[in-house]
């Protein structure tokens, strides 16, 4: 019997709701506790019930002295709002706190809808002011200097906090020096992204990659990473500090890398090693790889240290076996730097001929068979 009754009093009340004609004024929070600020932004919801569309009028009938308060909608300032029959409509109450507003007071405003007929619906909102932290976006840099060589990749571990109250995309850029590339992802990720979503309180890390020209000079670069989301901003300074790198090249002094050599003779090639990188290349040892039998000696085949721009002459002295067929061989040499920090190598093609010693003998020996046949013939052939 009781519960047939709830369930009558409750379609009552239902079918009550249902039929209701009116203006409704709304707020999702009518009383709130915030930091003092130079305005509040309280959104609100005008709602018209089963009444004809109409204009609906917006006041605050009741402001602490000495403060403001005006709507907005549109992005413009209003003061009523046109609200169809069974529609509704949202607007934005902009309050500025008067310059005596305390902090652990409560103050209280009324807001009122009025519509045709003199139709109003009032919304009393309540705010407290408390010491509430300033909304910010923090960004540290777990390591914020880096050193190394310009064939590195500068990669900086950066850690984003969101202190508000309210969701935000974070917008990522930085300053950097010229022909510098900057790449951001999520730490340990590998897309790359130009935002980063945050919720209220959230924190996030992020990774900062930076690629640089190759032959850049040996310095300290700076680098400033900023993250903007509407009034809230952060930035981050980091340092590349930039040893420089060796680079290597090896030639010949006319950039020709062929020649002719004899076999069973010594023949010998003058090679240049340069440094075309930033830093001193540092045990530079010097190798050759000769065909089977043949015999190369480098004079040096060491050089101790090579500064940027310094060049080093090298004598190869190529000897090919006796037995080397004429024909082209390859005679492969190498320079590498201690610890493999840059290395060059090229190839020289040497032709191989018949030594001419060998062909001396060979004449000396058509000579020789000449004056055997020549003696023959003047002793014997008088007989």
């Amino acid at each position: 019997m009781v519960s047939a009754l709830w369930c009558i009093a409750a379609l009552a009340l239902a079918q009550e709701h249902d039929d209701y004609v009116g203006l409704t004024l709304s707020t999702p929070y009518p009383q709130q506790t915030l930091g003092l600020k130079d305005s509040i932004d309280i959104p609100v919801d005008i709602e018209n019930a089963g009444l004809d569309p109409q204009a609906v009028r917006l006041s605050v009938d009741r402001l602490p002295p000495g403060w403001k308060a005006h709507f907005v909608g549109g992005d413009r300032n209003i003061g009523s709002v046109f609200v169809g029959h069974d529609d509704s409509r949202s607007a934005t109450l902009v309050v500025e706190p008067g310059k005596d507003a305390k902090e652990q007071q409560d103050y209280r405003l009324r807001l009122v809808a009025t519509g045709e007929g003199g139709r109003q619906s009032r919304l009393p909102i309540t705010l407290t002011f408390d010491k509430t932290p300033p909304a910010t976006l923090d960004m540290t840099a777990t390591l914020p200097t880096l050193k190394g060589s310009s064939s590195t990749d500068f990669t900086y571990h950066l850690t984003l906090d969101n202190k508000s109250h309210q969701d935000v995309d974070a917008n990522l850029t930085a300053d950097v020096p010229e022909d510098f590339q900057v790449d951001f992802s999520p730490q340990y990720g590998s897309e790359s992204i130009t935002s980063l979503p945050l919720k209220a309180g959230e924190s996030k890390k992020l990774d900062v990659k930076v690629h640089m020209p190759a032959r850049i000079a040996a310095d300290t670069y700076p680098i400033t990473v900023h993250a903007t989301a509407g009034e809230l901003s952060s930035e981050a300074d980091l340092q590349a500090v930039v040893t420089g790198s060796p680079r290597l090249s090896l030639s010949t002094p006319s950039g020709q890398l062929s020649g002719s050599v004899y076999a069973g003779e010594d023949t010998t090639v003058q090679l240049v090693l340069t440094n075309t990188g930033s830093a001193p290349a540092h045990d530079v040892k010097l190798s050759a790889n000769a065909p089977q039998h043949w015999q190369v000696k480098l004079d040096p085949d060491t050089v101790s240290t090579l500064a940027p721009g310094d060049q080093a002459k090298v004598s190869a002295t190529l000897s090919p076996s006796d037995k080397s067929l004429a024909g082209d061989f390859m005679v492969g040499f190498e320079a590498r730097a201690d610890q493999g920090a840059a290395s060059a190598s090229a190839d020289y093609r040497a032709t191989v001929s018949t030594s001419t010693m060998w062909g001396l003998i060979g004449v000396l020996i058509v000579v020789a068979a000449l004056l055997v046949v020549a003696f023959a013939v003047m002793r014997f052939g008088r007989r």
